[in-house]
Order: structure tokens, then C-alpha cells, then sequence
């Protein structure tokens, strides 16, 4: 009964919370591209209550199309909701899964990276890992036969962040609201994996900030951007890809996320790149001819679901 109250209470205050931003669509960096990518392509899963697209993880894979060329993104396409929060997720997990399969089947050659914030996050790692979370139903784990083609995930806030994985970063040492009972069927892509969780958080580190889930943007966009660049690299090595400019990133130029939570600065680096930017909201303006400027209002609000005892 008190998990109940305390996550209801949380629940309000995210949503009061997030109801006195202004709504702001999300950029969409990077393109989504009709054949196979040259550089990595990216699956990107939006937090809850985000407008459809990337959400503000695109900022994330920006910063990634921008150092790897030929970069592509798709978004995964679920509801991403408060209400009905169970099958919201299992939704995405779902699509997770069938864009992995479908882009490995038509590009084999291709290496994917996945980037899920809030419940997209635990979307990303259910579909990786299955579902073992407590009140949700079982799902199984991502086949082995893709860690070729999966090289690297990030989540920001995931609500099953789990104390002692291995893939862990930031500063939070608590497991979050629906904390994972198996790590062990994450194994396969455990190197792959870097999951940013930091003390406070009301979801994924099972605190009372509610400040605290919409900073990893500011804090740890270029963290996330150099790990995906690094582990793209690292799969490019072990397939014996000869070293080249073109064909190995570097995280130099790599862009800055500055000031409030809710703001961002992304300078292209000065290389060739088929990924463009474009903005689906006015309040973006152009600072340079390498320079994008956005101003995101949105404050996500996070993956806080009222647990229904059956």
C-alpha cells in the first residue's frame, strides 16, 4: 500500500510538473534515410509524454550523426503514455525488437546502435534483455545472433536501472521503481550496454528529485555520444575494417550541451555528413553555418505508473 501511495504521489507531481513547461517539438538531427546506412543507424526511443519522433534523446544521436557520416535514425513508434503505462512499454519493447530484426535482415552489414530515455529506456533494455521487471509480463531476450549488428545502447532514467549491473553510470546506487529480478539474460550485450541513472531520481533511482530525470541531457550527452561513437569504432576493428578518415569517428568536435536542462548547443564537426538537421519548431535558430541552437521546453516527466494489484 505505501509503494502504491509513493508512486502515485510521484506520478502528480511529474505530471503537474511537466503540464507547466511549454510544449516544444522535439529536433529531429539526424535523417531517417531509405536504404542502408554508411555510417551507424540508430533506434531511438522517446521518454513518456514526448511528442512522436525522437524526443529529446535525438540530441543524443545529433551528436552521433554528426561524427559518424552516413548516419541514419528511425524512432520507435509506441504510445509512450502515462495511462495504461504496462502496455505502453511492452509496446515498445516490441517495436524495439522487429526494427532490430527487420534493419539487421535488409542490412547485414550495417551496425545499430539503440537509445531509449525513460520508458523508452526500459522499452530498449526489455527488448535487449526481455521483460523480468515485477507486475509486467515476461518477454524474452533479444537473440545472440545479433550482437554483431547491436553495438551499443544507452539509456538515460531507465525505471528498471538495477543496482550492481555492470553497464551502470552516473551517481545513483538504487535500484529504480521496477527493478529488474534477471541481469544475467543481458549478459550477451553487457560491453554494449551504458545505462546513465543519477541520485534522486523519482524513476530510476527511486528518490524524490523531480529535477533530477530531465538533467541527463545537460550532464552526459557527449558521455553517451562518445560511448556509441567508441563502441562503433571498436566493432569496426574487430571486423578487420581497414583504418581510414571516413571510416573511424573521433569525439574532438563533438557537441556541448549547455545551460538549463532544457537547452542545448550542437556544432557540427567539419566533416562531410549525410545526416542533416532540421527543426520542427520555431523557436530554433540558426547561430552559424556549423551551429544548431534549440531551445527544448520539454521536461520529461518520466515513466511513473500507478501499480494495479490484481
Amino acid at each position: 500500500m505505501r509503494a502504491t501511495i509513493a508512486l502515485q504521489a510521484a506520478m502528480a507531481a511529474a505530471v503537474a510538473h511537466a503540464s507547466s513547461l511549454s510544449e516544444v517539438h522535439p529536433l529531429q538531427f539526424a535523417t531517417a534515410g531509405t536504404g542502408c546506412a554508411t555510417g551507424i543507424h540508430m533506434i531511438v526511443a522517446r521518454g513518456s509524454i514526448e511528442m512522436p519522433g525522437q524526443g529529446r534523446m535525438g540530441v543524443v544521436a545529433g551528436n552521433v550523426s554528426l561524427l559518424i557520416p552516413g548516419s541514419t535514425v528511425a524512432a520507435v513508434d509506441y504510445p509512450a503514455t502515462f495511462e495504461g503505462y504496462f502496455a505502453s512499454e511492452a509496446k515498445g519493447s516490441e517495436v524495439f525488437t522487429t526494427l532490430i530484426a527487420e534493419y539487421t535482415r535488409q542490412c547485414p552489414n550495417t551496425k545499430i546502435a539503440l537509445l531509449g530515455y525513460s520508458q523508452g529506456g526500459q522499452a530498449l533494455m526489455d527488448a535487449l534483455c526481455g521483460n523480468s521487471e515485477w507486475g509486467f509480463t515476461p518477454s524474452a531476450d533479444l537473440s545472440e545472433s545479433y550482437d554483431s549488428s547491436v553495438v551499443a545502447a544507452v539509456t538515460f532514467g531507465d525505471p528498471s536501472h538495477t543496482v550492481g549491473a555492470p553497464w551502470n553510470a552516473g551517481t545513483s546506487n538504487k535500484t529504480g521503481i521496477f527493478a529488474r529480478s534477471n541481469l544475467t539474460a543481458c549478459e550477451p550485450y553487457s560491453d554494449s550496454i551504458r545505462g546513465w541513472c543519477d541520485t534522486g531520481d523519482i524513476y530510476c533511482d527511486n528518490g524524490n528529485n523531480t529535477k533530477v530525470h530531465g538533467s541527463y541531457f545537460k550532464n552526459y550527452t557527449i558521455d553517451a555520444a562518445e560511448f556509441i561513437v567508441k563502441r562503433y569504432n571498436l566493432s569496426l576493428a574487430d571486423a578487420s575494417s581497414p583504418s581510414s578518415s571516413s571510416s573511424t569517428a573521433s569525439v574532438t568536435s563533438l557537441a556541448t550541451a549547455t545551460g538549463s536542462s532544457t537547452s542545448a548547443t550542437i556544432t557540427a564537426a567539419p566533416t562531410t555528413t549525410s545526416a542533416s538537421a532540421s527543426a520542427s519548431t520555431s523557436s530554433v535558430s540558426t547561430a552559424g553555418a556549423g551551429s544548431i541552437q534549440a531551445s527544448q521546453g520539454m521536461q520529461e516527466a518520466g515513466a511513473k505508473k500507478q501499480r494495479t494489484l490484481r
